[in-house]
């Protein structure tokens, strides 16, 4: 009996260490092609760059969810602005979308990114989705175009061979964030 209980509290330490081990994180190289707040982003070609590349263009849900958070701020009894989403919900929707865990980003980019951790935060409380803050990794890559971004994520990625075949791919893995999806109610 007591080998039994030695046995059951064995599995038990085994099973909350790992819960509580970070999961291997991923680097991707998003190219941030889609966002209309920062239409400088989409004038310039695909950077040259050594890891897997993505185009967030190419990944819907990104746009849907960043457009879904600034919603939720929006007073629609007042006009829409010309770009109603920010930096800010667009950070949120990767990490609610891609499961982001660390940015790569200048230390400059501090405060956004905090903004982002809380507009996520409230967008997943609202919709019952799970939610991981993401953190900072001070960037050594000063020299990188503006429409690259380096994500760090849980999502192993494989490259297929060119940039369009990886986003796709990668596409084919998220969930649709589509209205049927969320909390009724409203965004």
């Amino acid at each position: 009996m007591k080998n039994t209980e030695q046995e059951q509290n064995m599995k038990t330490a085994a099973l909350h260490t790992a819960q509580t081990q970070p999961a291997a994180l991923h680097r991707c190289h998003l190219i941030v092609d889609g966002n209309t707040h920062r239409s400088d982003l989409c004038a310039t070609g695909l950077p040259q760059t050594d890891g897997i590349q993505v185009s967030e263009a190419l990944l819907p849900q990104i746009r849907t969810v960043a457009t879904l958070i600034a919603a939720m701020r929006h007073d629609f009894d007042s006009r829409s602005p010309d770009v109603f989403t920010e930096e800010a919900d667009w950070f949120a929707a990767r990490i609610i979308v891609l499961g982001v865990r660390r940015f790569h980003l200048d230390v400059t980019l501090t405060p956004m990114l905090k903004l982002a951790n809380r507009r996520a935060a409230a967008f997943a409380a609202r919709h019952k989705l799970p939610f991981v803050p993401a953190e900072i990794r001070m960037s050594l890559h000063a020299g990188r175009p503006a429409n690259l971004l380096i994500a760090e994520t849980e999502l192993s990625l494989s490259d297929c061979g060119n940039i369009v075949a990886n986003s796709l791919a990668l596409k084919n893995r998220l969930p649709v964030f589509g209205m049927p999806h969320l909390k009724s109610g409203g965004v």
